[in-house]
């Protein structure tokens, strides 16, 4: 039903109009004969005509409609014997359908024409009809009791209250319109509001998901492309040492068994923060970071640790930026290093952080790493980590020392110096 009535909402003016002038004519023929006096019956129905098609054309084209009233009126004015008398009087009240439908319809800057409108409306009716009988007495009688004379008094008074009623109905009309297209307005902007939360609300899934995605992978390269270097490398000697020392065989599956466990453990805890409660997880730490430099060792890269300073004030998050990057250094100077390769890792909290310095070298580490460095998930990731705990990371060839090398530095802030 409400689909039907939606569907036939343009056609409601047109079909009240002619209602309206069907109804009218009806009533009329018989004091408005148009096959007698055409001097006085044309401009009746003319203007009869006139405010049936800006009923009409209200809704569709007010600024037509409100010109073709008003030309009603005026010609009207021109001409008394067009105006609306005795019972034709109620066609005027549909001028304010007119007044009601433009105001709806015509939006700002343009609102200030209907109601200019609604009052033109107002003073030419009410004068119409004052001008109809000089001695009109609505809504009292003004002749004087027992008398054919007229009380001017009352005339006056009479006119007066014709005038505030018609232009009061006119400015009704048009306050009535204003309402309803001013509760128009405000459910379309209510309801674009909802949409626009709808849109962002879904946006924000979408970041969200995204953002989770992008530090499931992290997690995994982290974890994955350390393990699986360290069991390499591993592998590689174990293979390369099994004829000529065999008892070494032992001791790098041993480091193989332990790098894939520990691996499998934290592979295990991102698991289980997809399906719990992410905070609950117990992260990597700094204090950590003596496991991983002994399966670093294991694996055949030599490794020198630096620690100044005790590193208080970092949050958990912080804590294991901190791990994952140099877990991440530490994994590219054994995959790029080969045989051979060492590293040097300078831990310094003395500055209201955490400054990490990781300087590798060792077969081709420097041109490997940089060839890499542009686009790699893991150097990508160093930074990404360091970013989002408050500080910076980079990475790059050095060769300071007069020895060809790649070196990883970072600073994580304190939580307090990021906060303040």
């Amino acid at each position: 039903m409400i689909p039907l009535l939606r569907r036939s909402r343009p056609f409601l003016e047109p079909v009240v109009a002619l209602l309206l002038l069907l109804w009218w004519a009806i009533a009329e023929t018989g004091r408005h004969p148009l096959p007698g006096d055409l001097r006085s019956a044309v401009p009746w129905w003319a203007a009869l005509v006139g405010v049936t098609v800006a009923i009409a054309l209200c809704r569709r084209l007010p600024f037509v409609a409100m010109s073709i009233a008003a030309a009603v009126l005026v010609g009207q004015l021109l001409f008394p014997a067009g105006a609306f008398t005795d019972s034709a009087t109620l066609v005027y009240a549909g001028l304010l359908i007119v007044v009601g439908t433009a105001a709806y319809r015509v939006g700002a800057p343009y609102r200030i024409l209907p109601a200019l409108f609604a009052l033109f409306v107002g003073v030419s009716v009410a004068g119409l009809l004052a001008r109809a009988r000089a001695d009109y007495w609505w809504p009292g009688s003004a002749l004087t009791p027992d008398s054919d004379t007229v009380d001017a008094a009352v005339v006056w008074s009479n006119r007066i209250t014709l005038f505030a009623v018609w232009i009061a109905l006119s400015l009704a009309a048009w306050g009535a319109g204003v309402a309803v297209a001013l509760w128009r307005d405000n459910r379309r902007g209510s309801a674009a509001l909802a949409r626009t939360a709808a849109e962002l609300a879904a946006a924000e899934t979408e970041v969200t998901i995204a953002s989770e995605r992008e530090r499931i992978a992290q997690d995994v390269h982290d974890i994955m492309a350390h393990s699986l270097s360290v069991i390499l490398a591993q592998a590689e000697g174990a293979r390369s040492l099994a004829e000529e020392r065999p008892e070494a065989m032992s001791r790098s599956l041993a480091t193989i068994a332990s790098s894939a466990r520990t691996s499998l453990t934290e592979v295990r805890m991102l698991i289980e923060t997809l399906v719990a409660e992410p905070d609950g997880r117990s992260a990597p730490a700094i204090d950590d970071l003596d496991p991983l430099v002994e399966r670093m060792r294991d694996a055949g890269l030599s490794v020198a640790v630096e620690r100044y300073g005790s590193p208080d004030g970092l949050t958990t998050t912080q804590e294991l930026a901190v791990y994952r990057i140099v877990q991440e250094a530490l994994t590219n100077a054994l995959k790029h290093g080969g045989s051979g390769a060492s590293a040097r890792v300078v831990l310094d909290a003395r500055g209201g952080g955490m400054m990490i310095s990781v300087a590798s070298s060792g077969g081709e580490p420097v041109r490997t790493a940089a060839r890499d460095a542009g686009g790699g998930r893991g150097l990508h990731g160093m930074r990404e980590r360091a970013r989002l705990a408050g500080g910076w990371a980079e990475a790059g060839p050095d060769d300071e020392d007069g020895v060809e090398s790649y070196l990883v530095t970072a600073f994580i802030p304190a939580a307090q110096s990021v906060l303040a």
